[in-house]
């Protein structure tokens, strides 16, 4: 039973390389998204009064790491040189994308405007952080490439004629129709 019930969460590998690109995404916006709201210099991170605000802070930030990677995914996982400049453009993209939802979903009214000034200020003023956005990103980059790569290879392996060989008279007629 127990085995059973993990059938249904077997991922392929392309899968496994968007989730962990998601994951990693995901987990750098919340921690970026705590570390601006609540003016880390070493003092407290969580809010000790506001505790459901706190969570809401953390859970937008991820939110909108999420949202961010969902849209700027096209500029990401493209072979070569191109493809990488593609990258660290798309990881900017990412950025404020991910700082405007964020701004928005903490305070509505002005945080579309105040999420991507903040996130650049904080950029401005700790440059490790800005590094360690873009190597999240180029991180995002490389398993969206091995994504591509992993789905590209087993579509490949679909077409052979050794996967055609492998099924009856039947459905090579029905689904290998010869022109």
């Amino acid at each position: 039973m127990f085995a059973r019930s993990f059938k249904t969460f077997t991922f392929s590998r392309a899968e496994r390389f968007n989730i962990f690109a998601y994951g990693a995404i995901v987990a750098m916006s919340a921690g970026i998204t705590i570390l601006i709201m609540s003016k880390i210099d070493g003092t407290n991170l969580v809010w000790a009064d506001q505790q459901w605000f706190s969570q809401w802070i953390i859970l937008s930030g991820a939110l909108s790491g999420g949202i961010a990677l969902a849209l700027a995914r096209g500029w990401m996982g493209m072979e070569g040189a191109l493809g990488l400049a593609r990258a660290i453009v798309g990881t900017t993209a990412m950025a404020l994308i991910a700082a405007m939802t964020a701004g928005l979903l903490i305070d509505p009214l002005i945080g579309v405007v105040y999420g991507p000034v903040l996130l650049a200020t904080e950029f401005l003023a700790k440059p490790w952080l800005a590094t360690a956005w873009m190597v999240v990103g180029l991180f995002v980059h490389y398993m969206q490439l091995r994504a591509r790569r992993e789905r590209d290879a087993s579509y490949i392996a679909s077409k052979s004629p050794r996967a055609m060989t492998q099924l009856s008279q039947l459905s090579q007629q029905n689904l290998y129709r010869r022109s």
